[in-house]
Order: structure tokens, then C-alpha cells, then sequence
């Protein structure tokens, strides 16, 4: 009798032992995709937040490199503000435009005066929203969204135009 009881209590002890290993299982796969998905969310944060950036320094390499009387201006199209560099190239002058259309920043190259339509150009980066605002004579300030991230640039051209 003394043989069975202890059966039953090596089972009951078995048994209990597999059930606490198989929690510690669980939680501890638990933990690792909730790590998982924080992880993911990070990357993906940062990854908007370096695009938006990376594409508000674009655009003011772009503008620091034609910054000469006259060569950089702010114009209105398709609605909103678009910045327009002109250039000269062998006697003959270009426009880049940098514009927001379609959820995305886009640079076109083009001729000067010439039209164009707004999916024509290059596509830079993916946003919500770009502004450019005049704050003053030679102050712009650049605003670039995305659903999760906001970024701002405030440029000062050096020329007077």
C-alpha cells in the first residue's frame, strides 16, 4: 500500500513540476514576441523619423548650394508652397522645383518657364504633409509630416533676394 501512495504522489508531483515548466514556457514565449513587436515599433519609429529628416537635409543642401541673388524662390503650386532653384548650364537657365504632391516630397529638373505635371518628378520621400513658410526676408522655415513623426527646419538664405 505504502507503494501506491507513493505512485500517486510521484505522479501528482510529475505532474505539477510539467505544469509549471509549461507556464514558464508560455510566459516566457509571451515575453519574447511582445519583445519582438516593441522592437519592430522602435524600428519602424526611427526609420520615419531618419526619412523625414534625412529629407528636410536634402532639401536644405540643395537650397545652401544655389543660395545667389535671385537663384532660390518660393512659388505657389498645385496648391501648395514649392521652392524653385534656378540655375545656369551651359548659357542655358533650369529650374529644380521641390514640391509636395501625393503624400510624397518630389524634385523635378526642368527648363526654365517650362510646365510640367506633378507626378513627372522625382519622388524623395513619403509624408503626410510639407510646408514652407516665409518667416521673413531671407528666413523659411521647412515642416515635413508623417503619421507618427513631425520634423521642422528653419533656413536662412544668406543672398539677398
Amino acid at each position: 500500500m505504502n507503494s501506491k501512495n507513493f505512485s500517486k504522489q510521484f505522479s501528482f508531483q510529475f505532474i505539477f513540476i510539467m505544469l509549471l515548466f509549461l507556464i514558464i514556457v508560455l510566459l516566457s514565449v509571451m515575453i519574447i514576441v511582445l519583445g519582438k513587436n516593441i522592437y519592430v515599433n522602435i524600428n519602424e519609429d526611427r526609420d520615419n523619423n531618419y526619412e523625414i529628416r534625412v529629407s528636410l537635409s536634402y532639401i536644405a543642401n540643395k537650397i545652401r548650394q544655389s543660395d545667389k541673388q535671385g537663384a532660390v524662390e518660393i512659388r505657389n503650386y498645385e496648391g501648395e508652397n514649392a521652392v524653385i532653384i534656378n540655375e545656369t548650364y551651359d548659357e542655358e537657365n533650369y529650374e529644380t522645383w521641390i514640391y509636395f504632391y501625393d503624400n510624397a516630397i518630389y524634385e523635378m529638373f526642368t527648363d526654365e518657364n517650362s510646365s510640367f505635371q506633378p507626378e513627372e518628378g522625382m519622388r524623395i520621400v513619403d509624408c503626410d504633409g510639407f510646408e514652407i513658410t516665409k518667416l521673413n526676408d531671407n528666413l523659411y522655415m521647412f515642416a515635413a509630416k508623417s503619421s507618427k513623426e513631425s520634423s521642422e527646419l528653419v533656413l536662412n538664405l544668406y543672398s539677398k533676394q
